[in-house]
């Protein structure tokens, strides 16, 4: 059995080491690929789902005197987010805020976490996962 024919039975995904064990207990079964997932179902739901990787964008914010830009006029002010999706009905940009560890992660790859050249958003073009306006709190 592959993989991705293990993924669509059981109607989730694994990692690729999580699938070798679940391969090995496989070959070594008589069951076929339908049976052997419905016997193994239990056992799934103690298995971590895999960690996406999350669509992290740069939007850009105001600061406390209402402009985008430092007073230098090169650098944006920008906050990391998620994007989640995008509205039809609005058009707006779904986002939603990171997690530390996400932060952590963008530091060690050497970001800088509060200016940049560009962004990806306004902030005025998103809303959050309630489809509320994005507000800024200073």
């Amino acid at each position: 059995m592959m993989k991705h024919e293990f993924e669509a039975i059981a109607k989730r995904e694994v990692t690729d080491e999580q699938f070798k064990a679940i391969e090995k207990l496989y070959m070594s079964s008589t069951l076929n690929k339908q049976d052997f997932v419905k016997n193994i179902r239990p056992m799934l739901k103690t298995i971590p789902e895999p960690e996406k990787e999350k669509n992290i964008k740069k939007m850009c914010v105001r600061d406390r005197s209402g402009c985008m830009k430092t007073p230098n006029g090169c650098w944006y002010h920008i906050e990391y987010v998620e994007l989640v999706d995008v509205d039809i009905k609005t058009g707006k940009f779904i986002v939603k805020a990171l997690e530390d560890r996400d932060f952590e992660k963008l530091s060690r790859e050497g970001n800088d976490l509060n200016y940049s050249t560009g962004f990806d958003f306004d902030y005025t073009r998103c809303i959050d996962t309630q489809h509320r306006e994005i507000e800024l709190v200073a």
